[in-house]
């Protein structure tokens, strides 16, 4: 600190005296001895920005502020933390002033500020005369120290019920109508534990929308043993919601439709667009010829698209009976097509993704299953996971896998390329939704 500078004539004793009669300590001299306080006061002034009191030195002095504004800080290793802003007829620094204890806060002057200085030198001078001054001091301490136990108790209390999850706002009224230090904590709690609160019924909220977008997603398929298909498959979001799905049904006795998506974006935006996907690929499913349907579901998803997203896909039609698959891939990784000899064929787009171009046609791809074949539909989370050296997953460690899980059923490949996966990211962060199909032709 500083030396403050002088300020101009202090004012009348017993105005100084009524502004000190207004602090607790202050309050209970008699008048005799508040007078005499009064009178050995000091006017200073501080220009703002001035460090008045710095927390850990040794004080010797208080202050009665007259005019301006002082901010208290609290120094913690992060850095220093605002506690509350005093103006005028506030006294402070009278703990560390009039006990010879290291400051409890750092004071820094907000504006200008006119003060008063009460130095501890004169206060203790007068207890010769007045003795009672040093009792009033010790027994306004111990009010404080009760005052602070009962303020730590409300905010125990409160902390408590917080990890219960039963806090509630009003447990720290009374604490925040207070204008001292804690209140200003109390207050900062209570905007926490709101902030927590809205955090929580978000996360809750989330959770129903991934209930939702989960229980959305097909069951098994209906149990025929006439069928000669194994289907399998998994969606694993970067978040607690995505933009993935995968959607699978019978359209009459032997066909079997199925559909892998990548939307673009995560979270809810990319959930809704999922979902709004899903139904009118459900909706343009059967009717018209492959190319046609898709056509008129990327005119659908392309209409009133303000927030231009996009969605890739892979919609397959697989005639049971036959193996005979029609598909229309839009802009998808290319599903792997897995035959019983051991070649490996991919299955390329016919189209860009769904909701860029309205206008665009799309056409259509043929291939035939022979019995042992398998096809395997995934999305580009699989390939793009990461691991902590930032290295992808890729294309080749996925055929690598692929060729080890041949000839097992559906649900064993969909596993072994999760698991590999996993292992791969070695606890590093998932980027993005993560799913997979497979469907084994046993014909």
């Amino acid at each position: 600190m500083t030396s403050p500078q002088p300020g101009a004539a202090a004012p009348p004793i017993e105005e100084i005296a009524r502004v000190l009669a207004r602090h607790p300590i202050f309050a209970r001299f008699e008048p005799r001895a508040l007078r005499t306080v009064a009178g050995r006061c000091r006017s200073v002034r501080f220009p703002a920005g001035e460090r008045i009191m710095r927390q850990g030195e040794r004080g010797d002095f208080a202050l009665v502020i007259l005019d301006g504004e002082v901010d208290v800080y609290v120094e913690i290793p992060a850095g220093l933390i605002h506690m509350a802003t005093l103006g005028r007829d506030r006294v402070v620094g009278e703990l560390g002033g009039f006990t010879d204890a290291p400051r409890t806060a750092t004071i820094v002057a907000r504006s200008d500020v006119a003060a008063l200085r009460v130095d501890r030198d004169n206060l203790m001078s007068l207890v010769a005369d007045f003795p009672s001054i040093g009792i009033d001091i010790i027994s306004e301490l111990g009010n404080r120290l009760h005052s602070t136990n009962q303020s730590l108790a409300y905010l125990t209390y409160a902390a408590n019920a917080l990890a219960r999850d039963e806090y509630d706002p009003t447990m720290l009224a009374e604490l925040v109508k207070q204008s001292d230090a804690l209140a200003v904590f109390a207050r900062a709690f209570a905007d926490m534990a709101a902030e927590i609160h809205a955090k929580q019924s978000r996360r809750e909220e989330m959770q129903a929308a991934a209930a939702i977008q989960q229980s959305i997603l097909p069951g098994p398929l209906p149990g025929r043993g006439d069928l000669p298909i194994g289907l399998h498959a998994d969606m694993r979001p970067a978040r607690e919601i995505g933009g993935d799905f995968y959607d699978y049904f019978m359209l009459d006795e032997r066909r079997l439709a199925f559909t892998v998506a990548d939307v673009s974006g995560k979270g809810i935006p990319a959930a809704l667009f999922m979902a709004v996907s899903r139904t009118v690929m459900r909706n343009t499913a059967g009717g018209a010829e492959m190319a046609a349907r898709m056509t008129d579901a990327n005119r659908l998803l392309s209409a009133e698209n303000a927030a231009s997203m996009f969605v890739t896909m892979f919609h397959g039609v697989v005639d049971t009976a036959t193996g005979r698959l029609q598909y229309c891939n839009a802009g998808h990784n290319p599903p792997y097509l897995l035959r019983a000899g051991g070649a490996r064929e991919t299955l390329p787009a016919t189209g860009i993704p769904f909701g860029i171009d309205p206008d665009r046609p799309y056409r259509t791809g043929d291939a035939v299953l022979a019995p042992g074949d398998a096809l395997f539909l995934f999305s580009d989370g699989i390939t793009e996971a990461t691991n902590p050296s930032s290295e992808i997953f890729g294309e080749e460690r996925l055929e690598k896998v692929l060729d080890t899980t041949r000839g097992r059923d559906a649900a064993a490949l969909v596993a072994d390329v999760l698991a590999a996966t996993a292992e791969f990211a070695a606890g590093a962060e998932q980027s993005d939704d993560i799913t997979c199909l497979a469907l084994v032709y046993r014909g």
